[in-house]
């Protein structure tokens, strides 16, 4: 990165007095964070502010000539664009300024007060924390201004979000009473996820929650509709499908994440692995939609507790209270691949390794068999045992 692109990634401070020793000074402590610019007064101020619109912070005296840092401040809050009116402006006091100035200049809109001469911790602590709050409050408005372009959309990963999910799900449950069609709801949480956030931070978070909604795109059809719900919880509805097809859409995608994996910040690949439910309803009985989602809800806490399982009924019948509630039945996600077992083990997790273990050592074998061959390391014996260990 050349010295000019380095300063462009700066935020523009501007240092305003007619002091030029203060000016230096201010530069000197600030140079190293923040690219500061200065102005003599404040009428070359307003120009300067008026001129770059990415200044950032006006960091200005009291007491200056043509324009004094009062009437710069008026200026400021009275100004026609947003960007000027709302922008920090930290005051430089000195010894000639009273507590009445100091007074006049807050009730006007001074956003922080610091002393001359400058203490340079002082300094840039007061100008970090207001070059951090315009970067939040840019941050939200733009957040904002997706969620208000388009309201039923989860800006992290593009699918819907709660309230698409909660509006599909009603519109199709209600579409399929009303032409006998099919329904089907699915719930989807990542396990660990809150663990694996923890342990491995924001980035590779984000990385295991645009590997999932990769997967589930690649296998939901045009007329499915696909929401992240929560944190980590995703919502599918699919229309004309019954509780077969929708198990079978969910194996799908927690195969498709079996083959995935992220790479932690320690440099281990994170497996990516996922609990889920189903309700495919008696249509029937035409059930309330909450009747539904309290029976998605629960099944899925019910998964979680098993861990990397999806758990649906066998009818996909919804009643308000069973006499005898049947067992739910449980279908175990596609059993890891490879790489993903040796980043378990990695990680000191064996034992979820345990009901495949089996099948990953015969995966392995043709493997093994080929490296005794070629490399004649006389190990026939030995992997004849694990094979008849195996059968």
């Amino acid at each position: 990165m050349s010295t000019e692109d380095a300063a462009a990634t700066k935020p523009l401070v501007l240092i305003v007095d007619d002091s030029r020793v203060i000016r230096i000074a201010a530069r000197k402590i600030l140079k190293d964070e923040f690219e500061p610019l200065e102005a003599g007064d404040g009428e070359e101020a307003w120009e300067m502010l008026n001129k770059h619109e990415d200044i950032a912070l006006v960091l200005s005296d009291l007491s200056m000539p043509y324009l004094d840092g009062m009437g710069l401040l008026q200026r400021l809050r009275n100004a026609e664009p947003e960007r000027l009116r709302s922008m920090p402006m930290i005051i430089v006091t000195g010894a000639e300024d009273d507590d009445v100035a100091k007074t006049r200049a807050f009730a006007a809109g001074a956003s922080d007060f610091i002393s001359k001469p400058f203490d340079s911790v002082q300094l840039l602590a007061h100008t970090r924390s207001h070059i951090r709050l315009v970067k939040t409050t840019q941050e939200l408005k733009e957040t904002t201004t997706v969620l208000n372009e388009n309201p039923a959309t989860d800006p992290f990963t593009g699918l819907g979000n709660q309230r698409a999910f909660l509006e599909r799900g009603q519109q199709a449950l209600a579409h399929a009473i009303r032409h006998r069609g099919q329904v089907a709801l699915v719930l989807f949480q990542i396990d660990n996820f809150d663990k694996l956030f923890v342990q491995h931070g924001k980035p590779v978070g984000g990385a295991i929650l645009k590997a999932v909604t990769a997967a589930i795109q690649s296998q939901i059809r045009r007329e499915d509709a696909a929401s992240r719900i929560s944190m980590a919880r995703f919502g599918l509805v699919t229309c004309c499908a019954d509780v077969d097809g929708a198990r079978g859409l969910a194996g799908r995608i927690c195969a498709r994440l079996a083959s995935t994996s992220v790479t932690g910040k320690d440099g281990a690949l994170l497996p990516i692995t996922l609990s889920a439910s189903i309700v495919s309803p008696d249509l029937d009985r035409e059930p309330r939609f909450e009747q539904l989602l309290g029976l998605l809800v629960k099944r899925l806490e019910q998964a979680l507790a098993q861990g990397q399982c999806i758990v649906s009924d066998e009818s996909g019948a919804v009643t308000s209270a069973p006499a005898a509630p049947t067992a739910p039945q449980m279908t175990t996600a596609v059993p890891p691949s490879i790489e993903a077992a040796l980043a378990q083990l990695a990680r000191g997790d064996s034992a979820s390794l345990q009901p495949y273990l089996r099948n990953l050592v015969r995966t392995i074998l043709p493997l093994l068999n080929h490296w005794n061959q070629t490399e004649q390391r006389g190990l026939e014996s030995a992997l004849e045992r694990i094979r008849s260990q195996l059968d």
